[in-house]
């Protein structure tokens, strides 16, 4: 059987996974209500925010994170959680 660019091996339209971050009320991040490509490009995102509140990165924040689906809704893929510092990101990227 021959794929097809954009298909999956059923047949079925594949759609690009496009992310987004959300806040502890699982809706979009105030400061960081973007759409990613990747899951580590959003959680580098949110390094890079964290990092630019200098003496105030302190201070945790509860992110989690989005996909959309094939229909334009939101699923949770990652319930919001306690990042308090870049390394936390990283670690979550990953996790």
């Amino acid at each position: 059987m021959a794929f097809h660019a954009g298909q999956d091996q059923f047949g079925r339209r594949q759609h690009p996974r496009v992310y987004r971050l959300i806040d502890a009320l699982l809706q979009p991040h105030p400061q960081l209500d973007g759409l990613y490509d990747t899951i580590e490009e959003a959680f580098l995102d949110v390094c890079e925010w964290l990092e630019g509140l200098g003496p105030v990165a302190d201070v945790a924040c509860s992110i989690g994170l989005e996909v959309r689906t094939p229909d334009g809704g939101w699923r949770t893929i990652r319930h919001p959680a306690m990042v308090a510092c870049p390394l936390a990101c990283v670690t979550a990227a990953i996790g």
